[in-house]
């Protein structure tokens, strides 16, 4: 199996246990050694993903999800000190996926704002860090898909 193939595979398993539509993620830098005697907040982030493109019929679960794992990990990568003292926001970002991956840099913006500086940044900068993504799938004919990502900070996602 080529190396690809094996990335893929092992993508598809680390998606199957994660929820597409909306998932919640308790972010701590002490998270990897647990500590009985502090009484720190544990703080939470979570997003998500709208398909605002009609599909035409194309089932885009398995890119959503890989398109969602990649902002994740990038926006995890930049989530702002304030989040662990319980700062508290919800955002939106909006952008656009082209047939090749690429996300022209006009099309990202914030859709709508936290009103706090640090949260709109880490939301930008996961989004704008983790594309280029895959190509979009071969049966979709638009040039391209927009998708709308809303980040919660210390607030509940809500379930749809």
């Amino acid at each position: 199996m080529s190396f690809e193939t094996v990335r893929r595979l092992l993508m598809l398993v680390l998606l199957a246990f994660t929820p597409f539509q909306t998932t919640e993620t308790a972010v701590s830098p002490n998270s990897v050694m647990p500590q009985a005697e502090t009484s720190a907040p544990v703080s939470k982030a979570g997003c998500t993903m709208q398909l605002l493109t009609s599909p035409e019929g194309v089932d885009f679960n398995f890119y959503l999800r890989e398109v969602s794992v990649s902002v994740k990990k990038r926006w995890f990568a930049n989530m702002p000190p304030s989040l662990e003292k319980g700062e508290q926001g919800v955002n939106s970002v909006e952008f656009r996926i082209l047939q090749d991956g690429n996300v022209p840099k006009d099309s990202l913006k914030l859709g709508v704002s936290s009103r706090k500086s640090d949260l709109d940044a880490a939301s930008l900068e996961g989004v704008r860090e983790a594309a280029p993504f895959g190509k979009l799938p071969e049966k979709f004919t638009q040039p391209f898909i927009e998708l709308r990502l809303t980040f919660y900070y210390n607030l509940p996602v809500p379930q749809k």
